[in-house]
């Protein structure tokens, strides 16, 4: 409990600071800054979807080590709508209480984006909070009201009592709060102060997910396993496996050595992955102090760590866990909000913040709350020259996803005929950019894909590789349905702003916009597939005067792969920069980030305002993102042979 707070009675949160309203209108924001208060702001006049980007942006987090106290609160909403915020003002303001919108806190699970608030001095979040910012609060000791008729009351009179807040979390979370943290609530388990509540639910058809969580979650007794579950429990929970990066380890790091001191406890060395991935393409000493505490740290405590090399990192971190660690049937945390990528091979991945991780390497545990699932059954196949991105793209912007309703909070679930001719690669696309669309996670059903794409990297009998998939019941509940014909799938770039801004090429292109960037990679593409539709676009052409394109492989086994096709070549000689591997650009991390004022296209999976540098960010498929460098304005392959 912060300084304010501490007192005032326990039972009770009081507003004795100020109340910061992110409203639509910015000038009503930079009133509050300069020291006006205002009276209670209506819901529709509160500013909706607001990125962790905008919270706390990427080169606050790129040079944060966890010893720069203030930092983070010093750049507390800066990356709001493109600066409306300037550093020290929120900390300054003397604000308590933040008030915004629905889809608050939507995008990376950077646990920064809190501690950016905690530091500034917020207390109290009011917002319809995204489920891994809120997760995060709940570990950090930050309030989060999302409950619209508590937070008139709160804001109206001014306080609210501590149930009324335990009220909107459940159990294990209140729990939690009550034991002053996440580590210390797994300590009670272990010492057997507190018990883990009893799960009985009657026999019910399950998803693939559910299934999931009922083998990995802990009984009363200590044994793992439940026969039945369904939405809305939450379960503490053993996961296979668990993995990090260096932006997050620093949080890790300080929350373990709070705890334990010098003796740092790792229940299970390997199950545990750290990752030098994200800052692979800085250089500044920020980020090189970053990943050397990360590694030497790492390896203090017997924990693989993934180090840098001329190429950059052997691999993007999600990536990497698909192609060496993860299998079908597992329970997987990440300290990423795209975690969710490793769903492709039929298994949970959850993405979470940095204290969940701390947790499961100091306990083997974590935390999870059923979530309901949705389904998607995949027929017909993509017209040539059509790929999966642009089936993401076109999902995203159906309006029933983009409102949040059919998708937020959900588990996507992918199946259908389709999948059997869906290239893995392509396949990744499905679960990567499930979290784009506010999603838990995402999960595909088995398919001759993943059987052969795991016969090949990971040396397993088709008979072990089956054995361990999970199906759906045949009459398992979902919160939505849906059957989509592909061949119905159209070219689809999205708008800067979000990336579920999608509209049709056809409409774009006519609006001929010229560009100064473009940009393949990511965890989203970079994959052999991904090269190889670049490739065949780039082919004997050029890459237009003023335009600049930057191509990375996600690991060296797809740049090798490409190599050895010819792939690389074909794109380099075209007049590409071949850039290490890491994230890069997609988070404003290296090469290819927009300048302001610059246009770009990128094959990467989020375009919020800041996220890809100070410019404006379209997303599209390798292709469009190939044929548009070579013609100067975003096109499509297609239109380069008309022309």
């Amino acid at each position: 409990m912060s300084e304010r707070l501490s007192s005032q009675p326990e039972k009770e949160f009081r507003i004795t600071g100020r109340v910061l309203y992110l409203t639509k209108d910015p000038s009503l924001i930079r009133q509050q800054l300069e020291g006006k208060d205002l009276p209670n702001v209506s819901p529709d006049e509160l500013l909706t979807d607001i990125s962790t980007d905008e919270i706390i942006p990427n080169k606050a987090c790129l040079s944060y080590t966890g010893k720069e106290k203030g930092h983070l609160g010093e750049n507390a909403l800066t990356g709001l709508r493109g600066g409306i915020i300037k550093p020290g003002e929120v900390t300054t303001g003397n604000f308590q209480v933040l008030v915004a919108g629905s889809s608050f806190a939507k995008g990376s699970s950077r646990i920064h984006a809190p501690l950016a608030l905690q530091e500034a001095g917020i207390e109290t979040v009011v917002a319809q909070a995204q489920r891994i910012f809120k997760g995060n609060c709940v570990d950090l000791g930050v309030n989060v009201i999302d409950s619209t008729s508590k937070a008139s009351t709160f804001l109206s009179q001014r306080s609210i009592e501590f149930e009324d807040i335990l009220d909107d979390l459940s159990p294990i979370s209140q729990e939690v709060v009550k034991q002053k943290g996440l580590l210390k609530y797994f300590d009670a388990l272990e010492k057997g102060k507190t018990r883990v509540p009893t799960i009985n639910v009657p026999e019910r058809p399950m998803t693939m997910s559910e299934k999931i969580f009922a083998s990995h979650t802990i009984k009363p007794d200590g044994s793992v396993g439940v026969q039945f579950i369904k939405p809305g429990i939450e379960c503490v929970l053993v996961p296979d496996k668990y993995y990090g990066y260096e932006l997050q380890t620093p949080v890790v790091r300080a929350a373990l050595r709070e705890e334990f001191g010098s003796k740092i406890p790792v229940k299970h060395k390997e199950k545990v992955t750290l990752h030098n991935d994200h800052t692979a393409l800085l250089q500044e000493e920020a980020s090189t102090t970053q990943r050397n505490e990360q590694s030497a740290w790492g390896k203090s405590l017997g924990i693989t760590v993934y180090e840098l090399s001329k190429n950059g990192a052997p691999a993007i971190c999600h990536t990497k866990m698909i192609e060496d660690h993860a299998l079908p049937g597992n329970l997987i945390l990440g300290n990423d909000s795209h975690t969710c990528t490793l769903g492709v091979l039929n298994n949970l991945a959850i993405g979470e913040g940095a204290l969940k991780l701390a947790g499961a390497i100091a306990y083997d545990r974590m935390i999870a709350t059923v979530p309901e699932t949705l389904r998607i059954d995949l027929k017909g196949a993509l017209p040539k020259g059509i790929f999966m991105k642009d089936f993401m793209l076109k999902l995203g912007a159906m309006p029933e996803f983009k409102d949040g309703k059919v998708g937020s909070g959900r588990v996507f679930e992918f199946g259908g005929e389709a999948l059997e001719n869906i290239p893995f690669d392509e396949q990744i696309k499905l679960t990567n950019m499930s979290v784009e669309f506010l999603g838990y996670t995402g999960i595909v059903e088995p398919n001759e894909q993943i059987v052969e794409y795991l016969k090949k990297h990971r040396n397993l009998s088709e008979e072990e590789i089956r054995s361990l998939m999970i199906m759906p019941d045949a009459n398992a509940e979902y919160s939505y349905r849906s059957i989509i014909d592909l061949s119905k799938v159209e070219p689809t770039v999205a708008e800067p702003g979000d990336t579920q801004n999608g509209k049709p090429l056809s409409e774009i292109k006519k609006q001929n916009i010229k560009i100064q960037k473009a940009y393949l990679g990511s965890c989203t593409h970079g994959t052999v597939e991904d090269l190889k539709q670049a490739a065949e676009v780039l082919k004997g052409k050029k890459i237009a005067d003023g335009v600049k394109l930057f191509v990375q492989a996600s690991s060296l086994g797809n740049l090798d792969e490409a190599k050895n096709k010819g792939y690389i070549k074909d794109i380099v000689d075209a007049g590409a920069s071949l850039l290490p591997i890491g994230c890069g650009a997609c988070m404003n991390a290296g090469p290819g980030s927009t300048e302001e004022g610059e246009i770009g296209i990128f094959a990467t999976n989020r375009n919020f305002p800041g996220r890809t540098g100070k410019g404006q960010t379209y997303l599209a498929s390798p292709a469009v993102v190939a044929a548009s460098s070579i013609a100067g304005f975003i096109c499509g392959p297609n239109d380069l042979n008309e022309s």
